[in-house]
Protein backbone atom coordinates (compact mmCIF):
# COMPACT_ATOMS: atom_id res chain seq x y z
CA UNK A 1 0.00 0.00 0.00
CA UNK A 2 1.59 3.23 -1.32
CA UNK A 3 2.19 5.90 1.45
CA UNK A 4 -0.09 9.09 1.17
CA UNK A 5 1.29 12.40 0.64
CA UNK A 6 2.26 14.65 3.35
CA UNK A 7 2.79 11.29 5.63
CA UNK A 8 4.59 12.38 8.63
CA UNK A 9 5.93 8.68 9.18
CA UNK A 10 9.11 6.44 8.45
CA UNK A 11 8.98 2.73 8.51
CA UNK A 12 10.71 0.65 11.06
CA UNK A 13 9.45 -2.33 9.90
CA UNK A 14 7.61 -4.39 6.72
CA UNK A 15 6.99 -7.73 6.24
CA UNK A 16 3.81 -10.08 5.97
CA UNK A 17 2.55 -11.31 9.48
CA UNK A 18 -0.73 -12.99 9.39
CA UNK A 19 -3.05 -12.31 12.74
CA UNK A 20 -5.88 -14.48 13.60
CA UNK A 21 -7.20 -18.08 14.03
CA UNK A 22 -6.93 -19.82 9.95
CA UNK A 23 -3.49 -20.57 8.98
CA UNK A 24 -2.84 -20.58 5.32
CA UNK A 25 -5.72 -18.01 5.05
CA UNK A 26 -2.56 -15.54 3.03
CA UNK A 27 -0.18 -17.28 1.21
CA UNK A 28 2.55 -14.50 1.14
CA UNK A 29 2.51 -14.00 4.42
CA UNK A 30 3.75 -16.33 8.19
CA UNK A 31 1.11 -17.19 10.53
CA UNK A 32 1.13 -16.04 14.02
CA UNK A 33 -1.98 -16.64 16.00
CA UNK A 34 -4.35 -14.49 17.85
CA UNK A 35 -1.64 -12.48 19.73
CA UNK A 36 1.20 -10.57 18.46
CA UNK A 37 4.22 -9.08 20.69
CA UNK A 38 6.50 -7.01 18.72
CA UNK A 39 9.84 -5.46 20.23
CA UNK A 40 10.55 -1.88 19.80
CA UNK A 41 13.54 0.18 20.89
CA UNK A 42 12.97 4.00 21.30
CA UNK A 43 16.63 6.04 20.86
CA UNK A 44 14.81 9.39 20.86
CA UNK A 45 11.75 11.51 21.74
CA UNK A 46 10.37 14.52 21.04
CA UNK A 47 10.69 17.66 23.63
CA UNK A 48 6.93 18.75 24.46
CA UNK A 49 5.32 16.41 22.58
CA UNK A 50 2.04 14.79 24.38
CA UNK A 51 2.05 11.27 22.22
CA UNK A 52 4.55 9.96 19.98
CA UNK A 53 2.71 7.92 17.34
CA UNK A 54 3.42 4.84 15.70
CA UNK A 55 1.15 4.01 12.16
CA UNK A 56 0.37 0.15 11.97
CA UNK A 57 -0.61 -0.88 8.03
CA UNK A 58 -2.59 -3.71 7.92
CA UNK A 59 -4.55 -5.71 4.79
CA UNK A 60 -7.98 -7.23 4.55
CA UNK A 61 -9.08 -6.14 7.46
CA UNK A 62 -12.65 -6.87 8.55
CA UNK A 63 -14.69 -6.02 11.90
CA UNK A 64 -17.83 -8.01 12.73
CA UNK A 65 -20.37 -6.40 15.44
CA UNK A 66 -17.70 -3.55 16.44
CA UNK A 67 -15.43 -6.44 17.45
CA UNK A 68 -11.72 -4.35 17.10
CA UNK A 69 -8.44 -5.79 17.88
CA UNK A 70 -6.58 -3.94 20.30
CA UNK A 71 -3.35 -2.75 20.58
CA UNK A 72 -0.86 -2.31 23.49
CA UNK A 73 2.15 -1.11 25.06
CA UNK A 74 4.53 -2.77 27.16
CA UNK A 75 2.07 -5.29 28.26
CA UNK A 76 3.70 -8.04 30.33
CA UNK A 77 2.69 -11.84 29.57
CA UNK A 78 0.31 -12.70 32.33
CA UNK A 79 -0.35 -9.22 33.71
CA UNK A 80 -4.15 -7.87 33.18
CA UNK A 81 -4.36 -5.88 30.06
CA UNK A 82 -3.80 -2.08 30.12
CA UNK A 83 -5.26 0.69 28.14
CA UNK A 84 -5.13 0.19 24.59
CA UNK A 85 -3.01 2.49 22.75
CA UNK A 86 -4.63 2.20 19.40
CA UNK A 87 -6.77 -0.43 17.59
CA UNK A 88 -7.28 -2.70 14.42
CA UNK A 89 -10.24 -1.97 12.88
CA UNK A 90 -11.58 -0.87 9.04
CA UNK A 91 -11.95 2.96 9.77
CA UNK A 92 -10.57 5.23 7.89
CA UNK A 93 -8.18 7.25 9.45
CA UNK A 94 -6.31 8.41 6.34
CA UNK A 95 -9.12 9.25 3.86
CA UNK A 96 -9.83 6.38 1.39
CA UNK A 97 -7.11 4.49 2.94
CA UNK A 98 -8.92 1.90 6.13
CA UNK A 99 -5.77 -0.21 6.65
CA UNK A 100 -3.82 2.73 8.51
CA UNK A 101 -4.20 2.21 12.23
CA UNK A 102 -2.75 4.98 14.36
CA UNK A 103 -1.09 4.48 17.64
CA UNK A 104 -0.78 6.98 20.60
CA UNK A 105 1.75 6.96 23.29
CA UNK A 106 2.08 9.02 26.09
CA UNK A 107 5.36 10.58 26.63
CA UNK A 108 4.87 11.50 30.51
CA UNK A 109 6.25 8.68 31.34
CA UNK A 110 7.72 6.87 28.54
CA UNK A 111 11.42 6.16 28.79
CA UNK A 112 14.41 5.48 25.91
CA UNK A 113 15.07 2.11 25.46
CA UNK A 114 13.12 -1.32 25.00
CA UNK A 115 9.32 -1.73 25.08
CA UNK A 116 6.73 -4.29 23.43
CA UNK A 117 3.68 -3.68 21.28
CA UNK A 118 1.38 -6.29 21.68
CA UNK A 119 -1.57 -6.92 18.99
CA UNK A 120 -4.82 -9.13 20.34
CA UNK A 121 -7.02 -10.30 18.15
CA UNK A 122 -10.19 -10.30 19.51
CA UNK A 123 -11.44 -13.77 20.16
CA UNK A 124 -15.66 -13.01 20.87
CA UNK A 125 -16.05 -13.64 16.61
CA UNK A 126 -16.53 -16.89 16.08
CA UNK A 127 -13.89 -19.03 14.71
CA UNK A 128 -13.48 -19.17 10.73
CA UNK A 129 -15.55 -15.99 10.17
CA UNK A 130 -12.57 -14.47 8.10
CA UNK A 131 -11.71 -12.07 10.58
CA UNK A 132 -7.82 -12.76 9.69
CA UNK A 133 -5.87 -10.15 8.71
CA UNK A 134 -1.92 -9.41 7.48
CA UNK A 135 -0.24 -6.44 9.24
CA UNK A 136 2.35 -5.14 6.65
CA UNK A 137 4.05 -2.67 7.92
CA UNK A 138 5.14 -0.17 11.32
CA UNK A 139 6.11 2.92 10.60
CA UNK A 140 6.87 5.60 13.39
CA UNK A 141 6.33 9.79 13.35
CA UNK A 142 9.11 11.52 11.86
CA UNK A 143 9.72 13.25 15.67
CA UNK A 144 11.41 10.13 17.50
CA UNK A 145 13.89 7.89 17.03
CA UNK A 146 12.63 4.08 17.38
CA UNK A 147 13.46 0.63 15.52
CA UNK A 148 12.40 -2.98 15.78
CA UNK A 149 14.28 -5.50 18.05
CA UNK A 150 15.88 -4.48 21.24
Amino acid sequence: MKKPANYPFHTIWSGALNLGDTPGVFQDSSFVGLLLQIPISITFLPEDEEFVELMLVTDEVEIFNQKVHYVYFDWIVGSALSKPIGQIDDIDIVPDLPEFHLLKIETKNLQLGNHTITIVVNTEVPQGLKDDFVLRRIDASNHIGARIGF
